[in-house]
């Protein structure tokens, strides 16, 4: 059942920190190559910085930098969906405004012509 699970993903053989491993996922395996590129670079910036630092140790700084990096940019990204969210939410109460003062300036204006057709007319003494 296990492998029934996964015979439909795709494969990406990659390397992180100089050790192979076949990756299987629902993304594309250029994808799967692309996000293991960016995971060893990381990994191998920490082990640049801390090279006598044991390979499980560097694994797990590399995990909690990039939570971090994660969860800062969710964080962000929730800023910026309730900033839109009060955006839009002035953006409907001006375009209401502006709809509601055109209406008004319309009927305005019927009954200026009006007046005018008064005027041209002479019934207004």
């Amino acid at each position: 059942m296990s492998e029934e699970k996964f015979s439909n993903k795709a494969k990406a053989k990659v390397k992180i920190l100089g050790e192979e491993y076949v990756i299987k996922g629902n993304e594309p395996p250029e994808y799967i190559s692309t996000l293991a590129s960016f995971v060893d670079e990381h990994m191998q910036e920490i082990k640049e910085v801390n090279s006598s630092i044991p390979r499980n140790r560097i694994m797990v700084l590399g995990a909690m930098n990039l939570a971090n990096k994660l969860y800062k940019i969710q964080d962000s990204y929730k800023k910026l969906e309730k900033e839109y969210a009060k955006t839009r939410n002035n953006y409907e109460e001006v375009l209401a405004e502006y709809r509601g003062l055109k209406e008004k300036y319309q009927k305005i204006q019927e009954e200026y012509n009006q007046f005018l057709e008064l005027i041209e007319k002479g019934e207004l003494d």
